[in-house]
């Protein structure tokens, strides 16, 4: 009966270190896709604000550089980024039909999403809060 339950302890012990082992590495790739998909949406983010926000080339190179520092995890930031500024480029000819079509609903939606901008890019280089 004893070498049943050290056999089960045994068990027990080997089984939480699979599992720990299994959980480390996941943690760090949910990390890294987080900071992944974080920077597609600033360079998605950021053609809009330079097309439509007035923000020019220099101040998003500068919010990319502060970006890149802050996103440590992201696996390729510049081909993250990109993809992001490409995706962004179908989105800005729908608002430049946008703005044919209906001027007056143009502005509001640029307005609003300008606004929204602003506050995302100065939130998005703080650093997270520990826990």
């Amino acid at each position: 009966m004893k070498k049943l339950r050290d056999c089960a302890g045994t068990l027990f012990v080997a089984a939480a270190v699979v599992t720990l082992s299994l959980a480390v590495p996941a943690a760090g790739r949910a990390s890294e896709e987080r900071d992944d998909m974080k920077a597609e949406a600033a360079g998605e983010r950021a053609n809009f604000a330079q097309a439509f926000c007035q923000v020019s080339p220099e101040r998003i190179d500068a919010y990319k550089e502060k970006l890149r520092k802050t996103l440590r995890e992201a696996t390729d930031f510049e081909q993250r980024w990109q993809t992001g500024w490409r995706r962004a480029e179908n989105n800005n000819s729908r608002m430049n039909g946008l703005r044919e079509r209906d001027p007056d609903e143009f502005k509001a939606r640029v307005k609003v999403n300008c606004e929204r901008l602003k506050w995302l890019a100065e939130n998005s280089l703080r650093a997270p809060a520990r826990k």
